[in-house]
């Protein structure tokens, strides 16, 4: 009994100093993020007002609380920069939940950031551990520079110009299965979210263009399209500052197990591929696909040598950093493509003279028989170039609502400046540059909270012009988004499908009526936001339960 006593007394002794190891850590740590922001304060950097014990977490408190729970950050820092620091740029405590931030709505420290500096190929150390469960490990949109240059020429033939149009005919087959859900729910009559039914519809779309594989998530509940969505549920996103959230033990598990579903599928995929590819070089063909997938496994083919020298297996090695690609490009290629998609039909609906130009112009280059619009489309892709009224329709869309924001590491010894001229260091900061303010900043945008399609049509003369680099939603400079050209091409195909078809109609009061809840609602004063200002990153939980009616 004495032995067992004293055992137990070791094992407690040794769990109190583990104890005690962690809470000194963090205690160590919460102090050096505070001091970095004394020292910040003593140097005149601009910051709200700092607590030695809360950062600035306390002074952040009021903004956070007139917006719903979980709205994005984006929308309370970049508040803030509108309300206390008109230069747009200053410096953030948020510890524990981020390192020291450095928020941009500068335009000219964004292109900074972004574009003319070191910075602009760094991305954020805390950014690679948020994109771990999404990706699964090292991928394209968070490798450092020379692995990022190394897979970025490999996937750059599948975006040219030339080869999304001949992916054309398979996102009008996917387009044309979308307008027929909008169809059922038009005959029902009856309020649903469209986000919902958008971002499966997506994720067969980026399907089809990935992995060459229709995945007809929904209805088949196909296993990787099921494992993303769950684990973007499950991911902290806008819940970063919910620490129920983000340290929930269960959200770890059901990540792990999505990852490992997610990994075998697209594991599965290449393997059969790889197979099938081989063959075709055996049999003197050279494949001419340049899906992700197909880009991927002519990337290991010259890894290797030439088809000579193929194994008889992919590396695994390889075949890791292959599905890391994959996933980013299933995750990229739907959430944010879902979100502009239902944006575009709300403005769209609010702005009844825009609609109207925009299905005339689709009468003009289609035709008036909706019947044969996707047949002229899939038979001449370039037809696409014509509906400059339709592209503009998708660019203030995406000014008015960007589906992301920029982030870069700092570096010690670069500054960045904001328009006035002001210098400000980036070392030991994460620079966040928010675009939904900035392009929404009237300083750059003429009437900037409106929805003017014609500004994307006017000469450099005309006042509505846009500035230069203020229209961001993919990025400018060497970390730009790759799938802009691809993007763009399936918002045309989609708008010209469905938007002379149907009405589509935000049903906010009725749902409150079916669905009365206590907090945030729709009818809710917002302190100068409009609801709709939430919807990008707050999932639009309102904007997108819609109504859709036949359109005559």
């Amino acid at each position: 009994m004495e032995y067992i006593s004293n055992q137990s007394g070791l094992i407690a002794s040794g769990l109190g100093a583990l104890l005690f190891a962690w809470v000194a850590n963090i205690v160590m740590k919460g102090w050096k993020a505070r001091r970095t922001f004394v020292e910040f304060r003593k140097q005149g950097f601009p910051m709200p007002k700092h607590s030695m014990i809360f950062g600035h977490l306390l002074t952040m408190k009021p903004f956070i609380d007139k917006l719903p729970s979980d709205a994005h950050p984006v929308y309370y820092f970049g508040q803030v920069a509108k309300e206390e620091f008109p230069r747009g740029v200053y410096y953030l405590d948020m510890w524990p939940f981020f390192g020291p931030l450095l928020i941009c709505t500068s335009l000219n420290a964004t292109v900074d950031a972004t574009q003319r500096t070191a910075l602009s190929i760094k991305k954020p150390d805390s950014l690679i551990r948020w994109f771990q469960s999404i990706a699964g490990g090292p991928n394209l949109f968070t490798m450092e520079e020379d692995e990022w240059r190394s897979w970025r020429s490999i996937f750059n033939p599948g975006f040219s110009q030339a080869h999304i149009f001949k992916l054309v005919p398979t996102i009008v087959r996917e387009a044309l299965a979308y307008r027929g859900l909008l169809l059922k729910y038009a005959q029902g009559g009856k309020i649903f979210r469209l986000d919902d039914e958008t971002l499966w519809f997506t994720m067969d779309m980026i399907g089809s263009l990935v992995l060459e594989n229709s995945l007809d998530s929904k209805r088949t509940q196909n296993t990787l399209a099921v494992a993303l969505l769950d684990q973007l549920r499950w991911h902290i996103g806008d819940q970063v500052l919910n620490p129920f959230v983000r340290y929930n033990p269960l959200r770890l598990a059901v990540q792990w197990r999505n990852s490992r579903r997610m990994n075998s599928y697209i594991g599965r995929e290449l393997d059969m591929r790889y197979e099938a590819y081989k063959n075709s070089l055996e049999c003197g063909d050279k494949p001419d696909s340049k899906s992700v997938i197909s880009l991927v496994l002519e990337g290991y083919l010259k890894q290797n040598g030439g088809a000579q020298q193929l194994p008889v297996s992919l590396d695994k090695t390889f075949k890791s950093y292959a599905t890391f690609q994959i996933r980013t490009f299933l995750f990229a290629g739907h959430d944010t493509t879902s979100s502009t998609i239902c944006h575009m039909f709300y403005l769209l609906n609010k702005n009844p003279a825009a609609l109207k130009k925009l299905r005339n112009e689709h009468d003009s280059v289609l035709g008036s028989d909706l019947s044969t619009a996707a047949s002229v489309i899939s038979n001449n892709p370039q037809t696409l170039n014509q509906l400059t009224y339709t592209t503009s329709v998708i660019k203030e869309a995406l000014r008015l609502f960007p589906p992301a924001s920029s982030a870069r590491q700092g570096v010690e010894g670069v500054d960045i400046m904001d328009d006035d001229g002001h210098r400000y260091p980036t070392g030991n900061t994460m620079v966040w540059a928010l675009h939904q303010p900035i392009q929404r900043n009237s300083k750059y945008w003429p009437n900037a909270d409106e929805f003017i399609p014609e500004r994307w049509m006017v000469e450099s003369d005309d006042p509505l012009y846009p500035t230069k680099w203020a229209w961001r939603p993919f990025e400018f400079g060497p970390r730009n988004c790759i799938g802009q050209g691809l993007v763009m091409n399936e918002l045309k195909v989609i708008l010209a499908l469905t938007a002379r078809e149907f009405d589509i109609k935000d049903a906010y009061e009725e749902f409150d009526r079916l669905y009365p809840r206590k907090g945030f609602s729709s009818g809710d004063d917002t302190s100068g936001f409009s609801l709709q200002e939430f919807s990008e990153h707050w999932k639009v939980v309102f904007l997108l339960i819609s109504q859709v009616a036949k359109y005559q």
